[in-house]
C-alpha cells in the first residue's frame, strides 16, 4: 500500500448533493434539538457532529480503508446516541446497534482485505473497472444491509427509534441509514463490475424490505413504530433504484434520498412532538390534533405526501423513477416496487387519520403556551398534563414541508445536476 496515495478524498455532483441533504438535516437536527437537550448536553452535539461529519467523509472518501474509518467511527457516534437517555430500554436499544453493525462491519474489514490482497488496491480509483469476486461483494452487502437496515439485519432500527430522542431518530433517517446505499452506489455501481448473480440478490433483498417492512407498517400500533418500519421500507426502496441502475434508476433513487431524508426528519419532529405533548405514542389513543395545531397538520401532510410520491412534492418524482427503471429491469421488480409504494400510501394514511382527524381520546385536549424537551425515555412526561407543540417545531416541519414542494417543482434541477455527474 502506497501511502502517498491513500486517504483520498474526491467528488463530484453526486457527492456534493448526497453533502447538502445531510448537512441540511443535521442544521435541523441541531436546531430543533437546541432548545429540547438539557441532559449531557455535550456529549450530545459531539457525537451529532461526529456522526453527521463521518457521514459527509463516507460520501467523499476515494480510498476503502479511509471510508471504513468512517463507516465504524459512525457506528460508535449512532450507539452513543441511541443510548442518550441512559434508561436500561435505552441502553439495550444502543448495544443492539452497535453488536449488529459491529459484527457486520467486521465482515465488511474482511472483504476489504480480500480486495487489498486480491487487487493490490484500497483505490476507489484505482479498482475502477476491475471484476469483483463474488465472495467479498456479497461479504460488503452485509455491510450495507445492517448499515441502512435491510432485511434481515433490521432488527436494531426499531429498537433505537423507541428509546432515541426525536432528533437522534431524524439523524438516523436522514444520515447514518443512507450510508450503505452511498456504499452500494460508490462501489458497485461506479467503480468495480460484479456478477448478475449479486445485482438479483440485492435487489430480492430490496424489495423483500420494502414489502416486509411496509406490511408490518400498516399493522403498527404507535408513531414510532410505524416511523421505524416505514423506513426500513423506503430504504430498501432506494436500494432498489440504485441496484436497477440507468438514468431513472439513479436520478430517482439519489433524488429519494432528499425526499426520505427531508420528509422523515420532518415527520419525528412534528409527530414526536405530538407524541410528547400528548404523553402517549399510541395510535388508538390519540386524534384531533387538527383543530390544535392546522400547521403542523398540513405541514406534516405533505411531508407524507413526499414519502409517498405524490405531486407535486419531490417524491413523484423520485417514486416514478424508481418505478420506472424497476419495471425496465425486471416485471416482478416492478411490481415489488408499486405494491411497496401502494403499502406507502396507506400506512402514511392511517398515520395521519389517527393522529390529526377525529377527535382526541384523552381526557383533556392540548393547551397552548407551554414548551416541551426531549427528556426523559423515549417522548414520556414527568407530568401527564398535555401540552401544546412548539412554535419553533412547528416552524421546523413547515420549513422542510416547503423545501419538499419546492424541490418537487423544482425537480429538473437537482436531477440535471445528478446527471451530469453520472
Amino acid at each position: 500500500m502506497n501511502l502517498n496515495t491513500s486517504f483520498v478524498f474526491a467528488g463530484g455532483n453526486w457527492e456534493f448533493f448526497i453533502a447538502v441533504v445531510f448537512g441540511f438535516i443535521g442544521l435541523m437536527v441541531l436546531l430543533y434539538s437546541l432548545t429540547r437537550i438539557r441532559q449531557f448536553p455535550f456529549e450530545f452535539y459531539l457525537f451529532l457532529m461526529i456522526l453527521l461529519g463521518c457521514g459527509i467523509g463516507v460520501v467523499y472518501a476515494r480510498d476503502l480503508l479511509l471510508l471504513f474509518v468512517f463507516w465504524e467511527l459512525a457506528t460508535v457516534s449512532l450507539w452513543r446516541l441511541v443510548s442518550y437517555f441512559r434508561s436500561d430500554e435505552a441502553i439495550d436499544a444502543g448495544l443492539w446497534a452497535l453488536y449488529i453493525n459491529f459484527a457486520a462491519a467486521t465482515l465488511l474489514l474482511v472483504a476489504l482485505a480480500m480486495i487489498q490482497v486480491q487487487e493490490g488496491s484500497w483505490s476507489l480509483d484505482r479498482l475502477s473497472g476491475r471484476e469483483l469476486p463474488l465472495l467479498p461483494a456479497i461479504l460488503v452487502l452485509v455491510g450495507i444491509t445492517a448499515k441502512s437496515a435491510a432485511v434481515p439485519l433490521y432488527i436494531w432500527l426499531p429498537r433505537a427509534y423507541r428509546q432515541a430522542p426525536a432528533g437522534v431518530c431524524a439523524l438516523l433517517s436522514g444520515v447514518a441509514e443512507n450510508l450503505g446505499l452511498v456504499l452500494f452506489y460508490k462501489l458497485f455501481v461506479l467503480t468495480v463490475r460484479v456478477s448478475p448473480i449479486f445485482f438479483a440478490l440485492s435487489a430480492v433483498i430490496a424489495v423483500t424490505s420494502s414489502l416486509v417492512a411496509g406490511g408490518v407498517a400498516l399493522t403498527a400500533k404507535t408513531i414510532r413504530e410505524t416511523l421505524a418500519y416505514s423506513t426500513v421500507s423506503q430504504l430498501g426502496f432506494i436500494l432498489l433504484g440504485i441496484v436497477a441502475g440507468g438514468y431513472y434508476g439513479i436520478t430517482g433513487g439519489l433524488l429519494y434520498i432528499l425526499t426520505h431524508a427531508v420528509g422523515k426528519a420532518g415527520l419525528f419532529f412534528g409527530l414526536g412532538a405530538v407524541e410528547e405533548a400528548s404523553s402517549t405514542g399510541e395510535l388508538k389513543s390519540l386524534g384531533g390534533w387538527a383543530k390544535n395545531s392546522p400547521a403542523l397538520a398540513g405541514a406534516c401532510g405533505v411531508l407524507m405526501l413526499s414519502i409517498m410520491g405524490l405531486p407535486p412534492t419531490v417524491g413523484f418524482f423520485a417514486k416514478i423513477g424508481v418505478l420506472i427503471s424497476a419495471v425496465q429491469k425486471n416485471i416482478l421488480y416492478g411490481i415489488g416496487a408499486l405494491t411497496a409504494a401502494l403499502f406507502t400510501i396507506l400506512y402514511l394514511s392511517r398515520l395521519f387519520a389517527r393522529i390529526f382527524l377525529g377527535t382526541p381520546q384523552s381526557e383533556s385536549f392540548p393547551v397552548s403556551g407551554s414548551e416541551n424537551q426531549d427528556v426523559g425515555q423515549g417522548f414520556s412526561l414527568a407530568s401527564n398534563r398535555e401540552r401544546s407543540v412548539p412554535n419553533l417545531t412547528v416552524i421546523l416541519v413547515v420549513v422542510m414541508a416547503v423545501i419538499s414542494v419546492l424541490t418537487g417543482v423544482l425537480w429538473f434541477i437537482p436531477v440535471r445536476f445528478i446527471a451530469q455527474g453520472m
